[in-house]
């Protein structure tokens, strides 16, 4: 495994100063837990730590620029314990700041509250799709009409599992692998299918240097 903390080391950015870019690409780390499917509602305890992985570490500029178009500027990494997990994100910047990066690594955290991130993900994208099942059986069975929403998509290939995540100003791939996940979101004007391969080929980099 990867270990080690770069030198820019930062916090990430509040939420009240975050650009469309940012909250596309590069969401704060309590922002991207608490907004994933199955995430556990009210205020969750953070803390800053040194990252157990360097995220930073997991992919290149040349393999940013081979799928953006551009090589990476700057790089910012953070490490927090939160939502029990031990995280370590990085932000890739670009010099088009709306196609930059961001890759985070989920694994299990510290203490009585660690949360293991293969029961997070059975609890997240298994339960969740036998819950709209029932959900979407009991709808038809009363003549009503389907609730919006676009459920988790399945993106084969890659890792133990991987699904894409999207949202109204992009969206992200999650990958379980091992006793990890990692989750990555470009930003840019693509479309979601050419985000998705995108991001599947970065995390395909990614998952090969994670151990």
């Amino acid at each position: 495994m990867i270990a080690g903390c770069s030198t820019n080391t930062t916090q990430p950015p509040a939420n009240g100063s975050q650009t469309a870019a940012q909250t596309n690409a590069s969401p704060d780390t309590t922002s991207s837990l608490a907004s994933q499917p199955g995430s556990p509602q009210g205020p969750v305890e953070t803390a800053l730590v040194k990252p157990k992985v360097d995220a930073c570490a997991l992919l290149t500029s040349k393999e940013i620029e081979s799928v953006q178009g551009e090589a990476t500027k700057e790089t910012k990494l953070t490490g927090q314990a939160t939502g029990g997990f031990s995280i370590s994100q990085c932000f890739f910047s670009l010099a088009i700041f709306i196609n930059s990066v961001s890759l985070l690594v989920a694994q299990k955290g510290e203490g009585a509250g660690a949360n293991d991130p293969k029961e997070f993900w059975r609890d997240t994208f298994h339960r969740k799709k036998a819950e709209e099942r029932e959900k979407h059986r009991d709808k038809k069975k009363g003549g009503e009409a389907e609730e919006e929403g676009v459920p988790p998509q399945r993106v084969p290939a890659i890792g133990d599992e991987a699904y894409w995540v999207g949202s109204r100003v992009g969206g992200a791939l999650y990958v379980l692998t091992g006793n990890a996940y990692v989750r990555v979101s470009i930003g840019g004007p693509a479309d979601q299918a050419t985000k998705i391969k995108r991001s599947k080929a970065l995390a395909q980099k990614a998952l090969a240097r994670l151990y």
